[in-house]
């Protein structure tokens, strides 16, 4: 058989490496904390956002907030934008 004869073959199970990670160690507390928010803009994501805020805002002294929001074409990570600036984050999820 010549190359031009051979058809290549692609495997699509691939392969993925699997290891075990340590969750992230709890806040002692909210209060005067920094926490971040993404909004992945599905609707009423905005929201489901505000109303969180506003619940943790009510339990929380001090409680500082950021929001990050995806854009309609983006497939890139944002999360990077809120690094260094917040101490736990909630991110949107979902439909």
């Amino acid at each position: 058989m010549t190359a031009a004869n051979m058809v290549g073959l692609v495997n699509p199970v691939g392969q993925c490496a699997v290891g075990r990670v340590a969750l992230a160690r709890r806040l002692d507390t909210l209060n005067g904390k920094s926490i971040g928010f993404i909004d992945n803009i599905k609707p009423n994501a905005n929201l489901f956002i505000q109303n969180i805020e506003e619940m943790m805002r009510a339990d929380y002294a001090g409680i500082r907030t950021h929001t990050v929001r995806k854009n309609f074409t983006s497939s890139k990570l944002i999360a990077h934008e809120l690094e260094g600036k917040v101490q736990a984050l909630v991110n949107a999820w979902g439909d």
